[in-house]
């Protein structure tokens, strides 16, 4: 019975602290990019580097993480070897939004042959969406209740 009540327990914890897991997620990509923007001469080189222009960060702002998923296509794309820099940096941001992104699917691609902006571009558009996204209240998930306020 013990046993029961425990499982019982450890699965209510599961699914009513789930949907904090965004604000966690929102968290680590504002601290990640932010120790890559202020990293100095260790990143200039990768900041300066040109990656395809197609994060809008008015367009994020106002409809909400949708434009992450373009982000961490295109950050996912790029090459560790040529800019030298260590796998866990770029790649744990595009770690972080894909599991992001789970919370909110959508369908994106990104032009190769349109614009291109420098990285230092994308990633201050990206961390100024991500503060606006986190200061907003939570949406409402269907297993909260009226009495949440939700």
């Amino acid at each position: 019975m013990k046993t029961v009540a425990l499982l019982f327990s450890f699965a209510f914890v599961l699914v009513f602290t789930a949907p904090t897991d965004e604000t966690h997620l929102l968290i680590t990509v504002i601290y990640e990019v932010n120790k890559i923007l202020k990293g100095g001469l260790e990143f200039q080189a990768l900041l300066d580097s040109l990656v395809p222009a197609g994060f809008d960060q008015d367009r994020c702002r106002a409809n909400g993480p949708k434009d992450f998923c373009i982000a961490e296509t295109i950050l996912s794309a790029i090459s560790h070897t040529r800019h030298r820099i260590p796998l866990n940096n770029i790649s744990k941001i595009s770690r972080v939004l894909k599991q992001y992104n789970k919370f909110h699917p959508a369908n994106c691609t990104v032009k190769e042959n349109g614009d291109e902006e420098q990285l230092h571009d994308l990633l201050t558009n990206l961390v100024n969406c991500a503060q606006v996204i986190y200061s907003r209240p939570p949406p409402c998930r269907s297993s909260q209740t009226i009495l949440e306020l939700c």
